[in-house]
């Protein structure tokens, strides 16, 4: 069922108020079961929230095409703009989900919760709209995104971090040796030396890494410190 409706019946906004609260509680309890900041009764209010923008939207055609109709003089200058108040909600929607943004170290978390509340608005405003077919397959779409490629991305991509640390050595002189002998440990362990920063004063060498996940720091930081000339080793 698709579209413009002539006329808003109590069963037409019953049936869009009840598939918004589905749809949206459906993304949001996958949310919540992962603990995430916004969860099952914050995405359904998203999503609730914007059909209810909708269908005054909605509603505001109807009449202004009633008046119109009913004032045949009036027709010419009335004008309305379908899509003004929905690009409001989309971009206030914007700012909810930035404060499930959370910045930690170096690591930032709460996006794909943001953008979930963010598409959850979208296909509110489908459903108040009365676009029932592209809400509902949009609403699939968008749980099979979270629970399905969840996994993908862990497999592919979250396999390896980004890692800093700090080599201490206790002179100067073998730097390069240890620098040459420090590469190929971390070339047998995988890990991909992304950045260094030498500090000749300090005797020391500033590391960012990228390392698998998985790896066995405790045998990593053994071997490197089995260098004759490594001191100590820190924020590893």
């Amino acid at each position: 069922m698709v579209g413009f409706v002539s006329e808003l019946s109590m069963q037409s906004i019953a049936t869009r108020v009840l598939l918004a609260i589905v749809i949206g509680g459906i993304i949001g309890y996958e949310r919540g079961a992962n603990n995430r900041p916004a969860g099952f009764r914050t995405h359904i209010l998203v999503c609730l929230g914007a059909t209810i923008v909708s269908l005054i939207q909605d509603h505001l055609r109807i009449n202004i095409l009633d008046y119109a109709m009913n004032h045949p003089e009036a027709a010419k200058v009335i004008k309305t703009d379908l899509g003004r108040i929905g690009a409001q909600v989309v971009s206030g929607i914007g700012f909810l989900g930035a404060g499930t943004i959370i910045r930690e170290k170096r690591s930032i978390a709460g996006l794909t919760t943001a953008a979930s509340i963010w598409v959850t608005g979208c296909i509110g405003l489908g459903i108040g709209w009365g676009f029932y077919t592209m809400s509902i397959i949009g609403g699939i779409s968008v749980l099979i995104i979270l629970v399905t490629f969840k996994r993908v991305e862990v497999v592919l991509i979250d396999r390896k971090i980004t890692k800093n640390f700090s080599i201490y050595y206790k002179d100067n002189f073998y730097l390069s040796d240890d620098l040459s002998k420090t590469y190929e440990i971390l070339k047998n362990h995988n890990i991909k030396v992304k950045n260094l920063k030498k500090y000749p004063n300090e005797n020391k060498i500033e590391y960012t890494v990228i390392m698998p996940k998985t790896l066995n720091q405790i045998e990593l930081t053994a071997e490197l410190t089995a260098l004759k000339n490594v001191l100590e080793i820190k924020d590893f």
